[in-house]
């Protein structure tokens, strides 16, 4: 394990990991903190809904343009921006809570900047890793980067509560406000290489155009980022519906729900840990079998499944997700040219982030037409085709890792070549 961490050696990625470490951390707090200011300002489910939408809709509006900027600037100078924005932003609404002076509308107009700011962030991050790190070393970067990711969406909720009964809502998101800055900080540090452009300067309508050409010039790419659409549209986003009714009409609490979504995430972690070893010679069919393993949950859930038996299958899926997460992002970062990879990544968030409202909306209204059962088989049946379809197409499987084999381990009582 030392060999595989011997990526944090690497000074700039260093400094990135710690930047996410921190930052997100604070991102597992804010949910929690600003469901909890919301009710306590009106105690209504649908301005709540209102405030969360609000963030995440700018978020998926301007991830196209966010990649054309982190493909235009460099990338590091992108995300201490958003970063600040962010800051900025956090600090505002803390203040506005603490004093008594909030309303909902600044809440949601203060998530709608947090959303835009944040939809420059991440085309930036997902296309920084390759100017810093070795392609090598690429997917033990990012399988770092997602168990970074997984430990904080794993203890800032749960740190949250605590805030939030101790400062209130106001003081919890300030602290976000602050891992914010500590983020900043850590990113100034990062010193990436400049880009070399091989291509002419364009417009920016041009620049979009050329990220859509990049896209659509590889056909592994294209059908995948179709098939997340569809599968996050009609199993996963319909589960986070289906999961909690289907077990409170068994009985169970929200309790039960909440140990649910922490097994996933604990898979996560391990399944990122994983990821640091395995490499995969066909990556997207292991992006693909990884990705079906969604179906498992609703499946449980139509037969019947408690919480511990979903538990269990949320737990597996979470493994299968740290990996996949893994897999995806080292195979963006080596098929793509560096100078593109943030519109790249733009439409990856793009293709994730369009559907899913949908598959959220159309969730609740089913389950109470056909019943939780009913809806979760349709759930399974219509997702299976929607997971499966791309093994059918030939550069699923001719797609190969570019990523090298790590070097054998010297044995026992020999020196390593110098």
């Amino acid at each position: 394990m030392g060999e595989r961490l011997g990526v944090l050696r690497l000074h700039d990625f260093r400094r990135v990991f710690l930047a996410q470490s921190v930052s997100v951390f604070g991102d597992g707090i804010t949910p929690v903190a600003l469901t909890f200011a919301v009710l306590d300002l009106t105690g209504s489910g649908t301005d709540l809904g209102l405030v969360l939408a609000a963030q995440s809709l700018p978020l998926a509006a301007l991830a196209l343009v966010g990649g054309v900027w982190a493909d235009r600037l460099p990338r590091q100078k992108v995300m201490i921006a958003s970063d600040l924005v962010r800051a900025t932003v956090q600090a505002v609404g803390a203040v506005l809570l603490l004093t008594g002076a909030a309303r909902v509308w600044h809440l949601a107009l203060l998530a709608a900047v947090h959303g835009s700011a944040e939809a420059f962030f991440r085309p930036a991050a997902g296309a920084l890793l390759p100017q810093i790190v070795p392609t090598r070393d690429l997917q033990k970067a990012n399988a770092l980067m997602g168990m970074s990711d997984n430990f904080g969406w794993m203890v800032g909720p749960a740190v949250a509560g605590t805030l939030v009964a101790v400062v209130g809502s106001g003081g919890a998101i300030a602290v976000d406000a602050v891992t914010f800055v500590v983020s900043a900080l850590f990113l100034t540090g990062v010193r990436a290489p400049v880009l070399a452009k091989t291509r002419a300067v364009q417009s920016f309508v041009g620049e979009l155009r050329e990220g859509w050409r990049e896209v659509r010039s590889r056909t592994w790419l294209w059908v995948m980022l179709l098939r997340v659409g569809l599968v996050l549209c009609l199993v996963i986003a319909p589960f986070q519906v289906l999961g909690p009714l289907g077990l409170t009409e068994q009985g169970y609490t929200a309790a039960a729900w909440g140990w649910v979504t922490a097994t996933f995430s604990f898979g996560m972690l391990l399944g990122a840990g994983v990821a640091m070893r395995y490499r995969p010679k066909r990556p997207m069919v292991t992006v693909t079998l990884t990705g079906a393993t969604a179906l498992v949950s609703p499946l449980v859930l139509a037969l019947g499944g408690g919480p511990w038996a979903l538990a269990a299958v949320q737990g597996a899926r979470g493994i299968a997700v740290g990996i996949l997460v893994a897999v995806w992002n080292t195979a963006l970062q080596t098929e793509v040219d560096e100078e593109a990879l943030g519109r790249v990544v733009a439409w990856d968030w793009m293709a994730s982030l369009a559907l899913w409202p949908a598959g959220l909306a159309l969730a609740g209204p089913l389950a109470q037409w056909l019943g939780v059962t009913t809806t979760s088989w349709l759930s399974v049946i219509l997702g299976s085709v929607a997971a499966f379809w791309v093994l059918g197409v030939r550069d699923v499987w001719r797609m190969r890792s570019r990523v090298p084999a790590d070097p054998p381990a010297p044995r026992a009582g020999t020196r390593p070549a110098t």
